[in-house]
């Protein structure tokens, strides 16, 4: 096996640290099974392109750690300089007082038959090249904007910007294999029943907790992936927006920072350790961080560091048209 194969494949292995006594071949098999902690910065079933783990022309493997930040409303990639040192804090102290006093967005109240999203993040692919021992990389800005009603139809526009290599070696090989790097531009219509809009929690944190905080045994990072995702997915108004801060609040593991300055703009950064699960992770895995606006509640970025994004949520709300 290519010695950078074993190297990706060993640190995403679930069971990586578990201690397993000799001939304990059953013991290992079950606790790999339940040690399920998530390394992917998005949940995988959102429609980008985004870490990819599939086939090329030879074998391909996971983008790691591909992130963005704003300088502005334009998001370029890289961490942020001088990213934000988190001190800790009890969520609850600052999360439901948010809730308590959260201010109205400008789209609450608006009626339409259609909610709106538009979420930039970055997409990536990798594949090993054939006959070598190196990989080709190629990155992507990716920007879609998505119109969805209650009966299914709606629209989804995606824009995939300027295609980055880290070097002429992988220009050349996505110069001759370009399906890795997907369509640079998909405008597809919704009829009715066609698209199943994701259901939206009850406006209370015991729902939010029911449906976000899956799988429980990821730890309380896949607690602010399934806010993330939500978020990718639906409008929130108010009322759910503070019941999201409400189960965060009293989510065990997760941390308050207070008021931050990022690129993504200013707002409550808020963070939680990714391979704290049933069975935790040796070792530092990073942080899953999610940025607030600090008075309506809403949720502006998603990522894995401070100053380390890999979705902005760039506008959302309600319209009567698709586009």
């Amino acid at each position: 096996m290519n010695k950078q194969i074993r190297v990706l494949l060993e640190h995403a292995d679930p069971a990586r640290g578990v201690v397993v006594g000799p001939g304990d071949a059953e013991a290992v098999l079950g606790r790999a099974a339940t040690d399920i902690t998530a390394y992917e910065e998005v949940p995988p079933r959102r429609p980008t392109r985004r870490a990819l783990l599939a086939a090329a022309v030879a074998v391909a493997v996971v983008v790691g750690a591909v992130t963005i930040a704003l300088s502005g409303r334009r998001p370029v990639p890289g961490p942020m300089p001088g990213a934000p040192a988190v001190q800790g804090s009890s969520a609850a102290s600052c999360l439901a007082v948010l809730a308590d006093q959260i201010a109205p967005a400008p789209y609450d109240g608006v009626a339409g038959r259609y909610e709106y999203l538009h979420t930039r993040s970055m997409g990536g692919f990798t594949s090993e090249v054939p006959g070598k021992t190196t990989f080709a990389t190629a990155s992507w800005e990716l920007e879609v904007r998505l119109w969805s009603a209650a009966d299914g139809s709606g629209r989804r526009v995606a824009d995939r910007g300027p295609v980055r290599y880290p070097d002429e070696a992988s220009r050349t090989f996505f110069a001759a294999h370009p399906d890795g790097l997907g369509p640079a531009h998909e405008d597809r219509t919704f009829a009715a029943d066609e698209h199943t809009p994701r259901p939206l929690p009850a406006a209370e944190p015991a729902a939010m907790a029911e449906q976000l905080y899956q799988p429980r045994g990821n730890g309380p990072s896949a607690a602010l992936v399934g806010v993330a995702d939500l978020n990718a997915a639906r409008v929130l108004d108010r009322a759910h927006r503070a019941a999201v801060l409400r189960f965060l609040a009293a989510t065990d593991g997760v941390t308050c920072a207070g008021q931050t300055q990022t690129e993504a703009g200013a707002g409550l950064l808020v963070t939680a350790p990714i391979g704290q699960g049933q069975h935790p992770s040796l070792g530092d895995d990073g942080s899953q961080v999610l940025l607030f606006d600090a008075r309506t509640g809403e949720l502006m970025a998603a990522g894995t560091e401070p100053g380390r994004w890999t979705t902005v949520y760039v506008d959302r709300g309600y319209t009567d048209q698709p586009g």
